[in-house]
């Protein structure tokens, strides 16, 4: 009699289970996930993090980035992140000394970072650089 109970409960269930993970699944975004860039160099980007998720029928995003600072990765924190019409993923962090904007193209396993800082300081030229990472 368990047995068909548990039988039964499974059926009724299952739809749910499934339904629940297919909705994962759409507010999950490709670039999800913690990318690597192995060569870095100081103040570059070496490592970022991108986590999605759906709120009020919408996908939400957001991203973190650390740059190669000694003698530990120095962290941007954690600021949305919007999908532009080319398909791109942007992020903007605000920050005292200046703007700095990361814009991601995604290329499967690997992904590029255009990274832009603008400086507030007149005196301090904006900069450019630009950087492969793959997946942790």
């Amino acid at each position: 009699m368990m047995l068909i109970l548990s039988f039964i409960a499974l059926l009724v269930c299952a739809p749910h289970f499934v339904a629940e993970a297919r909705a994962k699944d759409r507010c999950r975004i490709p670039e999800v996930g913690h990318w690597y860039n192995s060569a870095a160099q100081i103040q570059q980007i070496r490592r970022i993090e991108i986590e999605s998720h759906c709120s009020g029928g919408l996908i939400v995003s957001r991203m973190r980035a650390f740059t190669r600072c000694a003698p530990r990765d120095c962290k941007w924190g954690w600021t949305q992140a919007i999908r532009l019409t080319n398909g791109r993923l942007i992020a903007r962090f605000p920050g005292f000394f200046g703007a700095r904007e990361i814009e991601i193209i995604s290329m499967g396993s690997r992904i590029e970072a255009l990274v832009k800082i603008d400086s507030h300081d007149p005196k301090v030229a904006d900069s450019f650089h630009a950087a492969i990472l793959t997946r942790e």
